[in-house]
Parts: structure tokens; sequence; C-alpha cells
């Protein structure tokens, strides 16, 4: 397995996307976004071309040639190496079978939550399900306008992703009817009592 720097899921994106056949940065960008793998990849400024560059140094992909259009800048073409194949095979099976411990910031937030009143958490639980339901109406506009003629396996992240979401505002839905119908206690934060109930 590489070092844990080349261990992301940027990685993976690039490594898979070489796998379908040599490709300048740009194009491995274009892809991205076409797919949407955006979506579930972090991808800043010059990340990707970050990314490229690492790989190649390690060797899992390699400059194969480079080309250049009309007045453009010359552009590099990389492929995946027998190497890089073996690393996007292994960042995939480990990624499937083996769930992750992240540590996502909203669930710090409900850690928390008895820090707010009520009403005051009620509320920003509201503008969150405005934001996730936003997002999911823009994403589902672009997923069938954009994916209409690629194959479902392709588009199982953002798929996926979009389950998520309708979860997430199903789950708010009931939290803040409790807290409206008052069926979800408040404490003060130094009311609650030590674990294990002693």
């Amino acid at each position: 397995m590489p070092p844990r720097a080349l261990r992301t899921p940027l990685t993976l994106a690039v490594l898979s996307l070489l796998r379908e056949g040599p490709r300048h940065p740009y194009e491995i960008q274009a892809l991205v976004r076409e797919r949407h793998v955006d979506q579930v990849v972090k991808m800043r400024g010059g990340s990707l071309y970050d990314a490229i560059g690492r790989l190649a140094d390690a060797g899992l992909i390699t400059a194969v040639t480079s080309e250049r259009a009309g007045a453009r800048p010359e552009r590099t073409v990389y492929a995946i190496t027998a190497e890089g194949a073996a690393v996007a095979d292994a960042l995939v099976r480990d990624y499937l079978r083996t769930p992750a411990q992240d540590f996502p910031v909203f669930v710090t937030g409900l850690a928390h939550i008895l820090n707010l009143d009520a009403a005051t958490a009620a509320d920003l639980l509201r503008q969150r399900r405005t934001a996730i339901q936003a997002t999911y109406d823009q994403v589902a506009g672009r997923l069938a306008a954009d994916t209409a003629d690629l194959p479902r396996v392709v588009t199982l992240e953002a798929e996926y992703a979009q389950a998520l979401r309708v979860a997430e505002v199903a789950w708010l839905d009931r939290v803040i009817g409790d807290i409206d119908a008052g069926a979800l206690p408040w404490l003060e934060p130094a009311d609650v009592p030590p674990a294990g109930g002693t």
C-alpha cells in the first residue's frame, strides 16, 4: 500500500479515470465535474495537479506523451501503471469494505447541542434542513440532465449522496418536531447525568 498521502479519495479518482485510458489533467478535471465526482471528492485550487505530481513521483502513473492544441500550452498526457492499477483496486476494496471513522462537524455540533436553548437549536436545525433540501433539489436537477446518457453504475456515488440527504431531511424533521412539541426533554448542560448514571 502506498503512503497515507496517496491513499485519498482524490488519488482514487485520478487513478480510476486514468484506468479508462490516458488523459491530461484538464481532461481529468472535466470528467470529475461531468460525472459529479466533485460532489464526493474534495478538490480545491491546484489539488488535482498536486495529486498528479505525487502519483507520478510514486510511479503510480507515468507521463506518456505531450500534446498541443493550437496556441494552448502543451499538455502532458498520463497513463496508469500496473502498480497504480493495483493501488486503485486496493483502495476501492478498502473503501467499500471498511466503514471509516469520519468526524463530521455536524455530529460534533449535535454532541454539544445543549449549549443552546431548545428554540435556537430547532431554528438552526431548520436552517440546515433547508440547506440540505436545496442541495438535494439542485443535484437532482443536474443529475437528471447530466447523467441521462451515463450507465447508473458510474453515478452510484451521487445516488448514494442523494439518499443520505433524503435520510437526513427525514431525521431533521423528526428531531425538529420533537423539540417543537416538547417531546425531547431539554436540559441545562450542568443537569446532564454522568455516564453510567452515577
